[in-house]
């Protein structure tokens, strides 16, 4: 894996063998935060010229819906127009920021939804580049 960026709340790096982004997102989240670090993914995303993302929400405490809105509204259909293709989002085991996930994932065929790492990375690496939005 490359290192692209690297935070407090997040991790970003680049598998350029399976050619997707890995988003690592640490600790409490807030709308600032998520708005600032979805600025910096989009930026690095259109940079590499790549299709998918591996979206890690393993290690997120807490809610964040009131960022939830911007994700669905803005930032998913920033990125879909940037070339968004498979989006795997694997979410926190806690609850609150389960629950904000669910909340900004749009409703489209791009964006599916694991609970381990193996089987959303499998999905990511196996998912086909013609996908439909």
């Amino acid at each position: 894996m490359e290192s692209l960026f690297k935070a407090k709340n997040v991790e970003i790096s680049y598998d350029p063998v399976n050619k997707y982004m890995y988003c690592n997102w640490i600790g409490f989240q807030n709308k600032q935060s998520i708005m600032d670090t979805g600025a910096i993914i989009l930026d690095l995303f259109k940079k590499k010229h790549i299709s998918k993302i591996l979206n890690d929400n393993t290690r997120v405490t807490g809610p964040w819906q009131e960022a939830a809105e911007w994700t669905s509204t803005v930032w998913f259909p920033e990125m879909i127009k940037a070339g968004l293709r498979h989006f795997a989002w694997i979410f926190s085991e806690n609850i609150f920021a389960e629950l904000s996930a669910k909340k900004a994932m749009p409703a489209n065929d791009i964006v599916k939804s694991f609970k381990g790492l193996e089987e959303a990375r499998y999905w990511l690496i196996n998912a086909k580049a013609q996908a439909t939005v």
